[in-house]
């Protein structure tokens, strides 16, 4: 899908996992987000975290143009969403938020939870953002995990019960000063989003990923700019396809170990053109 303005040209591709996708995505006049809802293997969310995801992403597109903060006006979205909805933290689903936002002079990020923003700069160069303080939680329940699908187990029901660990470990750190941040019904935690500001002049594109988009997965590309590079040439959803097939090849998880075979994926990439400073 494609969209152009005088110098902005968007295009952006999402593609499930499984039976569900639980990726959103969101584009708006000098915006763009990524949402990805998280799958509770216990199955005991109030609301499907697609769902979710789609409530916060168009919210979101509300208060974006506002003007606030991007934390502002990601903490207004989940109020409003769980206000119409009398969500409650115990049962809501979660969402990871990966938010850019640009103008003339200000090219700004905001990750919470772990996605991905990268800015492709015109020199070459390129910054990943992510927000990995979920890597800090539930490390031992990770590490099993990844263990026992390395040794060739795959995904059998010990897969899925060291699953309901780990995410029941994740449950007890989640919106917690000892923990992670990510959005739910607590409007707070996007205060704790990380924001990155940078000047427009020398920012040439933006990537908006979720985590299911991973380069090293990919046949043939090494960075983020060989798949941003593809997705632009061929359309991402070529790219997304490239990586859903690769990940087939690997089907008990062996080559990568990952919580499951296939992660919904969405990229969106943003080309800014050429922007001289002033």
């Amino acid at each position: 899908m494609g969209a152009e303005g005088s110098l902005v040209k968007t295009f952006a591709a999402t593609l499930a996992g499984a039976s569900r996708n639980q990726d959103r995505y969101v584009t708006g006049d000098g915006f763009a987000a990524v949402l990805d809802g998280a799958t509770s293997v216990a199955g005991d969310r109030s609301h499907d975290p697609g769902w979710y995801a789609e409530q916060l992403a168009d919210t979101i597109k509300q208060t974006v143009p506002q003007g606030d903060s991007l934390a502002g006006a990601v903490e207004e979205a989940i109020r409003a969403v769980r206000d119409a909805h009398g969500l409650t933290p115990e049962t809501t689903p979660t969402s990871t938020v990966a938010l850019a936002r640009w103008s003339d002079d200000t090219v700004e990020m905001y990750m919470l939870g772990d996605s991905y923003g990268v800015i492709f700069y015109a020199d070459g160069t390129e910054a990943v953002h992510t927000d990995d303080r979920l890597d800090c939680v539930a490390v031992n329940e990770r590490a099993a995990y990844r263990k026992r699908l390395a040794e060739g187990h795959g995904y059998d029901d010990g897969h899925r019960a060291l699953m309901l660990d780990l995410q029941a470990e994740q449950a007890r750190r989640r919106n917690r000063p000892s923990g992670y941040w990510i959005a739910g019904a607590q409007p707070e935690a996007a205060r704790h989003g990380i924001t990155s500001v940078d000047r427009r002049a020398g920012v040439s594109a933006l990537v908006l990923a979720s985590d299911g988009v991973d380069p090293a997965r990919h046949p043939d590309a090494t960075t983020w700019r060989d798949l941003y590079e593809e997705a632009n040439e061929y359309g991402p959803a070529r790219t997304l396809h490239r990586i859903h097939d690769a990940e087939t090849d690997d089907v008990d998880g062996r080559r990568w170990p990952r919580s499951k075979p296939h992660d919904d994926k969405t990229l969106l990439a943003i080309e800014l053109g050429c922007h001289e400073a002033t």
